[in-house]
């Protein structure tokens, strides 16, 4: 078969695990890791979710007039369970006439006249800053929940000069930061050139189809500007001044552009899966790693270090604990992970240009992308390079945040057609076809580009939804949630072992029939916990993954209705007080109180 067929005869999920389309959604979720759910599915109103704070005058009187702990606060929305924890995961304490003096000086400015808090992303403070000469710049500055200190500001600037001087991508140019807190500012941060233009997403609903081929195709280049850099070691970038004592072969051959010509190294991991939902508390092999086996078992490792120390399982997408339902275990999560290292390393791609260190900016949707409003097809500048990170190509390829859309992939080599009763449809119907016609169209689109420019990356893309691929992405996540499906993938491969591996290795596996009927009756429980999850998310009227966060006009709203739908929730599904207890126990929308996991 070829390249181009390969690429195109999708394998199905469905044909990977049972259950719904939500079911489906979650795993795939789960190995693409998408950065943001889908603007549609967000539980609040488009209209402005951040407060926001600006102070004008110069330096004394900026500090003077303003109300500099709002700076330091979180301020773009709020949550309904957990705010304290969520609040504190984003309170930075800095010294604000010392980040006003390290900005004018970063670029000779007299003084600074204006400094606005922008719209708060998940993880850093972002402020422009105005100079007395009409220049601008922006500070950044991360939060507690960025990553580890020191690590995740040194490898963000590192990494933003290596793509804009070496790889020639545009990303914002770096005028001046600091990794430590040993500063006039007290805290960790990174100066930058404020990103002309206008975000994509603010002229991509205008744009001609054609006008939206064309920024595929710019992505595209980029892209395979990534996949041709190279790497000796899996982890992130820095400069080696930023490293204790680097190995000569943690090196990069190529160097920096900039003026002073600093040696890039490869380092310790910054890719969050290392840090998320509370990993960031064990200590874990995080890298630089010399080869993919070692890579590979490092992820199962700090899952199972996870597993072992941690006392609940944070991030999952059923509601399960109740009444007759699923149960997630330490037990099964360990048999889970411990199976899968029997095969990890035997599983890796034979291809191995599809293992190779690769650099990849996993977050390219619109907002993080600016471009000339006259031309907007022309990409001024991509931000958002924190936790960047360089792991094998077939775990960092994806598809482009801003083709990705709600509805069915486009399958096999026919161009997206319209449905057959398209014209018996209503003018909404009809519109509606069309958009995802359209969007069809732009992700297979992308996918012919990609596999003409650079076809490593189609076959990473392939190899990823093969169930050897399936089984890699979906490993690193069960401490999490996952375990069943995992395990019912595993007992699939010892099945067609000889297909996936070769009959001239020996399988490791060894599940019985006794196994394979327990793990259907789990994997069954588990998607009605998934099912049940999804019933009472589009009730409330949020989306998968929600971890409470609305924006300030619409917190009342969605408390209100939160405590309205839990009692009606309640009443419809608990039977006896005893069940009532056990639902309003598992109920996950409410503050934790760090119950033990079962084991």
């Amino acid at each position: 078969m070829s390249l181009l067929a390969a690429t195109f005869r999708r394998v199905s999920i469905s044909s990977r695990i049972s259950g719904s389309l939500q079911i489906k959604t979650w795993f795939r979720r789960q190995l693409f890791k998408a950065s943001r759910p889908a603007t549609s599915a967000l539980p609040a109103s488009p209209s402005p979710h951040s407060q926001q704070y600006t102070t004008t005058s110069h330096d004394p009187d900026i500090i003077r007039n303003c109300n500099a702990e709002k700076f330091c606060q979180y301020t773009s929305g709020r949550w309904l369970w957990d705010e304290q924890c969520q609040l504190a995961r984003r309170h930075v304490k800095f010294n604000l006439p010392g980040l006003l003096q390290v900005s004018a000086q970063a670029i000779g400015a007299r003084s600074c006249v204006k400094i606005e808090k922008l719209p708060e992303g998940n993880f850093s403070k972002v402020f422009l800053i105005s100079m007395d000469d009409g220049r601008e710049l922006i500070a950044k500055l991360p939060n507690p929940n960025a990553g580890r200190p020191h690590l995740t500001t040194a490898s963000e600037a590192a990494t933003m000069d290596y793509v804009r001087n070496v790889l020639g991508i545009p990303a914002p140019r770096v005028y001046g930061w600091s990794c430590s807190t040993d500063n006039p500012v007290g805290a960790e941060y990174i100066l930058m050139e404020r990103s002309g233009g206008v975000e994509l997403g603010k002229v991509w609903d205008d744009m001609a189809w054609e006008e939206r081929l064309e920024i595929v195709r710019t992505l595209v280049g980029f892209e395979k500007a990534f996949v041709s850099a190279s790497f000796p070691m899996y982890g992130s970038l820095y400069y080696a001044k930023d490293l204790p004592s680097p190995s000569p072969r943690q090196f990069l051959n190529s160097a920096s552009l900039s003026g002073e010509r600093e040696a890039f190294v490869v380092g310790p991991t910054t890719n969050r899966a290392f840090f998320d939902q509370g990993r960031d508390s064990v200590e874990v092999n995080r890298g630089p790693w010399p080869s993919i086996n070692d890579l590979v078992h490092s992820r199962a490792e700090r899952e199972l270090t996870c597993i072992e120390k941690l006392s609940s399982y944070p991030g999952q997408q059923g509601l399960f604990s109740g009444p007759t339902q699923y149960r997630p275990t330490k037990a099964l999560k360990l048999e889970a992970l411990r199976n899968y290292l029997k095969v990890a390393t035997q599983i890796l791609p034979n291809d191995v240009s599809l293992s190779k260190p690769t650099l990849w900016h996993s977050d390219l949707h619109t907002d993080n992308i600016f471009v000339d409003p006259s031309q907007p097809t022309r990409i001024l500048n991509i931000i958002d390079w924190q936790a960047v990170n360089i792991f094998p190509l077939f775990l960092q390829a994806r598809h482009p945040s801003l083709i990705e859309f709600e509805g069915p992939l486009p399958e096999g080599l026919k161009p997206p057609t319209l449905p057959d009763n398209f014209d018996d449809m209503g003018e909404e119907e009809q519109h509606q076809a069309k958009s995802l016609r359209a969007a069809q169209s732009l992700y297979k689109l992308y996918e012919i580009l990609m596999l003409r420019q650079c076809p490593e990356i189609a076959r990473a893309l392939h190899f990823r939804e093969t169930l050897p691929g399936q089984i890699t992405g979906l490993a690193s996540s069960i401490f999490s949630d996952g375990e069943p499906i995992l395990l019912g993938m595993l007992i699939r491969l010892q099945d067609e072992w000889a297909t996936h591996v070769g009959s001239y290795i020996a399988c490791p596996l060894s599940f019985t029939p006794e196994d394979k009927a327990q793990q259907q009756r789990l994997e069954a429980s588990w998607s009605e916990g998934v099912e049940l999850m999804h019933e009472v998310l589009t009730e409330i009227g949020a989306y998968q993954g929600w971890d409470g966060w609305v924006n300030h006009n619409n917190y009342p709203i969605y408390k209100e209705r939160l405590a309205r739908y839990r009692e009606n929730f309640l009443n419809r599904y608990a039977k006896t007080e005893e069940e009532r207890s056990q639902w309003m126990q598992a109920w996950p929308f409410q503050d934790k109180t760090n119950t033990p996991a079962s084991s």
